[in-house]
């Protein structure tokens, strides 16, 4: 492992052994190479850590374990990280070179900062074509983070515009926890966490990561999805020290998953019947794509075929 690394870049594996080696390469080709990467195989049964062997970079860490889910495998990653900043990314995501050198740009810059975040290319796995519009613009993310504690914790609220792949100060992380087990969307939770901290989030201004859509991925089981959201908010009413404005948005949010989670039931005991949504998801599909990569993605990854 690397001596001293300012950056512990956390893979959480399962069951990744096709795509994990990009993965690690994104890792590898970025301009800050102090770094140290933790993979932690969560009881894969295909070969995702024979998937490891052909790199020799003392600075990859590898542990396995039990199947004991996602939010189980990072936080053993983060136990085990000796960097400054833990970075998170998905073993079927990749980076841009730049990515970690933003990341301590956009944190160096604001002291207060306790986690940074970038967007990320939507690649969709099966044509290798890449979405005009990114992963989180669909949730309209402010240009810049509110910067007091109550607005940028009822702006999460509101909606998540954070993705996966941040960077957080592991001192913020010794002081919030790591991930606590939900359906999905962990990190978003965690996200709640830290703003409720009153650590501050800065953004890199930049699209940095790309994340690989796939059929088979955790993201595209919506039921799991919008149980994840009843349980985070749930969570949020019972346990987090509220204001009535969030009060009142959590209170409003569950009832939106809750409803949507019934909905969904409904439609899928009636199958012969094609949703609006569904509907538009598909002509949505149909139209967006880019005809080419965008500039820094096809830089990056020329062939991307090939990842």
């Amino acid at each position: 492992m690397a001596d001293s690394p300012v950056f512990s870049v956390v893979i959480a594996a399962h069951n990744a052994a096709r795509t994990l080696p990009s993965t690690v390469r994104s890792v590898l080709a970025q301009t800050r190479q102090d770094f140290e990467i933790l993979v932690v195989d969560d009881g894969s049964t295909d070969g995702t850590g024979e998937a490891l062997r052909g790199f020799t970079d003392s600075r990859i860490g590898y542990v396995r374990q039990a199947n004991l889910g996602p939010a189980a495998a990072r936080n053993a990653g983060i136990e085990r990280a000796a960097g400054e900043y833990v970075c998170l990314l998905d073993s079927d995501d990749l980076w841009l070179p730049e990515y970690l050198e933003a990341m301590a740009v956009a944190l160096d810059a604001d002291p207060a900062a306790g986690l940074a975040y970038t967007d990320a290319w939507r690649l969709n796995d099966a044509t290798r074509r890449v979405l005009r519009h990114t992963t989180m613009q669909l949730y309209q993310p402010p240009a810049r983070p509110p910067r007091e504690r109550d607005a940028l914790l009822l702006a999460l609220l509101e909606r998540n515009f954070v993705y996966t792949s941040a960077t957080v100060r592991r001192r913020v992380l010794d002081e919030v926890g790591g991930f606590k087990k939900f359906t999905r969307s962990e990190d978003a939770e965690l996200w709640l966490r830290i703003a409720a901290s009153g650590a501050r989030f800065v953004n890199s201004g930049k699209v940095l990561a790309v994340y690989r859509d796939r059929p088979g991925s955790r993201m595209h089981d919506r039921a799991a999805m919008l149980r994840a959201g009843v349980e985070i908010y749930e969570h949020v009413l019972a346990t987090y020290d509220l204001t009535d404005e969030m009060r009142s948005v959590s209170e409003r949010r569950l009832q939106e998953f809750s409803q949507r989670l019934v909905a969904l039931k409904q439609a899928d005991a009636d199958p012969g019947e094609t949703s609006p949504g569904a509907v538009r998801r598909l002509v949505h599909e149909l139209r967006w794509y880019r005809l080419r990569p965008p500039r820094a993605v096809a830089r990056a990854f020329p062939d991307l075929r090939t990842i």
